[in-house]
């Protein structure tokens, strides 16, 4: 009697253990489908946004009011007017260029490890 429950213990663990795999196959999937489910709306949310875009960068509008902002264009008749920053502001705004000297004060970073190399293989340091 002991071993008919041993075998019949031993298939209920057997059937346990072989349920699990498409368990866990079935959990991970419904999590994917809910992450692109996700995915789906942020992207139609995304080319609805591009559609908009794309109609409104086709109106005569909004064609001028780039022509005249980013490329500096004008209509025939117009006079445009450029500033220019001034010698002082050029100069605060640039920044300053390195010296040769500075660079060639400090050694490359392989010349340091060379160098860090060599002086552990003859024991200086």
């Amino acid at each position: 009697m002991k071993a008919r429950s041993a075998v019949v213990g031993t298939l209920l663990v057997v059937l346990l253990l072989s349920a699990l795999y498409p368990i866990r196959q079935y959990f991970t999937q419904k999590t994917e489908l809910k992450k692109l489910t996700a995915d789906e709306v942020l992207l139609s949310q995304r080319i609805d946004a591009l559609t908009e875009l794309k109609s409104r960068l086709l109106t005569d509008d909004e064609i001028e009011r780039i022509a005249r902002e980013e490329l500096g264009m004008v209509r025939p008749g117009e006079i445009a007017f450029a500033i220019v920053p001034g010698v002082d502001a050029a100069k605060k705004a640039a920044p300053p260029v390195p010296s040769v000297e500075a660079a060639e004060a400090k050694p490359a970073w392989y010349d340091r490890w060379w160098d860090a190399v060599v002086n552990s293989m003859t024991g200086m340091r």
